[in-house]
């Protein structure tokens, strides 16, 4: 028996390029209104173009300064914080007790607290309201308290 060499070729499906794209169109729409129909839900994502042209006079940032913080009068089981005001500022958030956990929301610019026996640390935020939004400025200065007969702080 002699080996020899046999060539086969493969059946070769001969479809106008016109109906294939159509095919795999039909096909590719169906699968991505298929899956976002029969889930219920609409797709997670969509891509747009927009395109405008836009002019703008000027430009300004702000930014809410930080108030700074000092001690108040002394006082009998009590303690009063003071701080600067701030240009603008429409509420301060007082933060007090062990690492500031504590806050009191307040429009003037100092706060007495009345714990008995107590120690911690104090600092304030300034706030300013714009008709969308409310800033917040960066803490001020911390200051360590201690309240017992007659408060301590600094």
């Amino acid at each position: 028996m002699t080996a020899g060499r046999a060539r086969v070729r493969a059946p070769v499906l001969r479809v106008p390029s016109g109906v294939l794209v159509g095919v795999l169109l039909g096909a590719l729409l169906g699968a991505l209104l298929g899956a976002g129909l029969s889930a219920g839900t609409p797709p997670a994502w969509a891509w747009w173009s927009d395109q405008a042209v836009v002019r703008s006079g000027q430009l300004a940032a702000g930014s809410v300064p930080a108030p700074v913080a000092r001690c108040g009068a002394l006082g009998v089981a009590s303690v009063r914080f003071d701080w600067t005001a701030v240009p603008g500022a429409t509420q301060y958030v007082v933060h007090f007790g062990a690492n500031g956990a504590t806050t009191r929301t307040v429009t003037g610019t100092s706060f007495v607290t009345a714990d008995l026996i107590g120690q911690g640390t104090f600092w304030v935020t300034a706030q300013r309201q714009f008709p969308a939004t409310t800033w917040t400025s960066v803490p001020s200065n911390r200051l360590g308290y201690t309240v017992a007969v007659v408060s301590l702080c600094g």
